[in-house]
């Protein structure tokens, strides 16, 4: 037990031994100050990672599942490979999406997928940039089997929401958001 009498006035018994002042003083400040300028020097970050917060925040239903991403594979490139296809899957506990992205020139994608368990949902394609007509999403039904396609998918950020067709009270299905991705 700490005699209160030994503590400086303002500070605590963490403060350091009594009479040495608190931490941290001008000279900590100072390295860690040079640290910090050091780790912005050797590893800054991405120049738009203020636009991915905000975007990534910006959904109006908050009550939803995330998914993980889980695999994000790069299948045709170099030389011989003209076709570059990524392929991406999340999960969640409910749900599991693969996308793959194809390239389909005068920068645009097609953005198929596929839902595990399969079953009629719909997917909202959220993206960051607003299309020619001012929208923000795009919104599709999946086939029976999980199938679902977005062509002429412009480069940038977007996100995935899938949500149930029909919503009951006996079994609720929750709304599952993917982490924002750059296509």
């Amino acid at each position: 037990m700490t005699d209160n009498r030994d503590i400086p006035a303002g500070g605590s018994d963490r403060d350091g031994p009594p009479g040495q002042g608190q931490w941290p003083d001008d000279v900590d400040r100072a390295i860690l100050g040079q640290l910090r300028d050091t780790y912005v020097l050797a590893d800054p970050p991405p120049a738009e990672l203020d636009e991915r917060v905000r975007f990534a925040i910006a959904l109006e239903n908050i009550d939803v599942e995330v998914a993980r991403l889980q695999e994000d594979l790069l299948i045709g490139s170099g030389a011989r490979g003209e076709d570059r296809t990524r392929t991406i899957t999340f999960d969640c506990d409910s749900l599991t999406i693969m996308i793959t992205i194809v390239d389909v020139g005068d920068d645009h994608v097609r953005l198929d997928g596929w839902l595990a368990p399969a079953a009629r949902r719909r997917v909202e394609l959220r993206v960051a940039e607003p299309s020619v007509d001012g929208s923000r999403a795009r919104v599709v039904t999946t086939e029976d089997t999980g199938r679902f396609v977005f062509d002429d998918v412009g480069h940038g950020l977007v996100q995935l929401l899938v949500r149930a067709v029909e919503q009951t009270d006996d079994e609720p299905v929750p709304t599952v958001v993917t982490p924002s991705l750059l296509l």
